[in-house]
């Protein structure tokens, strides 16, 4: 039995791609839905990317990696590597987040997200299995603090 070594998820979104993209973007917003973790860039393509989580005041680094696709509420695509994670701090470690956003329908928006590709990484279907659990409590997370936002700016 063949064993997956990316992450695929799709859901719908009731919110503007411009609300997302502030929910995926903003340090105030992503720690409401990343377990208390802030993401800091430029957000522009070769810059860094950085996910710290709040501890007792302190920042502590959880993620890091580079943008590589910045297009505001159309397309993020960044390497990423967990810093406490097992493998030593080098590229050939990190992985690919690729989300994209597309107008559905009545302020609908598709968001699909792939990570990959854990295939050269030990323990490739596990980690990818972690990051697909990982990935729904975030997405979940996402959906609610965009459809948040979205009810914000209609009021």
């Amino acid at each position: 039995m063949e064993q997956l070594t990316t992450v695929d998820r799709t859901l719908f979104v009731e919110a503007s791609p411009e609300a997302i993209w502030k929910a995926l973007t903003e340090p105030q917003l992503t720690k409401l839905y990343r377990g208390n973790r802030l993401v800091f860039s430029q957000w522009k393509r070769g810059t860094p990317i950085r996910w710290v989580e709040l501890v007792d005041g302190h920042q502590i680094l959880r993620e890091k990696g580079t943008i590589m696709a910045c297009q505001p509420g159309r397309r993020l695509r960044y390497t990423t590597l967990a810093v406490e994670s097992d493998l030593a701090d080098d590229r050939t470690n990190e992985t690919t987040v690729d989300i994209l956003l597309e107008p559905d329908r009545d302020d609908r928006t598709k968001v699909t997200l792939w990570q990959g590709d854990f295939a050269g990484l030990p323990d490739a279907a596990r980690r990818a299995r972690e990051a697909g659990r990982h990935w729904v409590e975030a997405l979940v997370g996402l959906k609610r603090v965009a459809e948040e936002q979205q009810r914000a700016l209609a009021a």
